[in-house]
């Protein structure tokens, strides 16, 4: 049986626009599991630099579990279990990269943005998986959202 993991951004367009082309490319036997990862900079960009920090924590808590709460709403008309679904807290590609090693997954599939110009250059969340992603990966083109 294959392991695929999508990995998905919290908005509810393009959650469910990678959820769904990936259920339509994966076999009836293909164990699919879903990851966010939150970015540090979420949390570090919107706090006070004297917080302590315990409230550091909380936020960090909190922010976790929001995350785990909307990825729960985002994915259970697509038949997701619970213990299908990860939360994680890093860098974008480097928190990917570990979970395809630690699950043996044998699929990666991401939406991406398409982004041109400054944005190309700077680079993109889904271009830094790709970048040493160890399995085969599937990227669905988000541009038909944004137009």
């Amino acid at each position: 049986m294959k392991k695929v993991l999508v990995a998905i951004e919290l908005s509810e367009e393009a959650a469910k626009f990678v959820l769904r082309k990936a259920q339509d490319a994966c076999s009836e036997d293909a164990r699919m599991e879903v990851v966010h990862v939150v970015d540090p900079a979420s949390i570090t960009y919107s706090i006070d630099p004297t917080m302590t920090g315990q409230i550091y924590q909380q936020m960090y808590e909190q922010t976790m579990a929001n995350a785990r709460a909307r990825m729960v709403e985002l994915c259970k008309p697509f038949g997701f279990a619970e213990d299908q679904l990860h939360v994680r807290y890093g860098r974008v590609a480097h928190e990917i990269h570990d979970l395809l090693r630690e699950g043996g997954f044998d699929t990666c599939m991401i939406g991406s943005h398409g982004h041109s110009g400054w944005q190309r250059i700077l680079g993109s969340k889904a271009s830094s998986v790709l970048h040493g992603v160890p399995v085969d990966t599937w990227v669905f083109s988000l541009a038909a959202l944004e137009s």
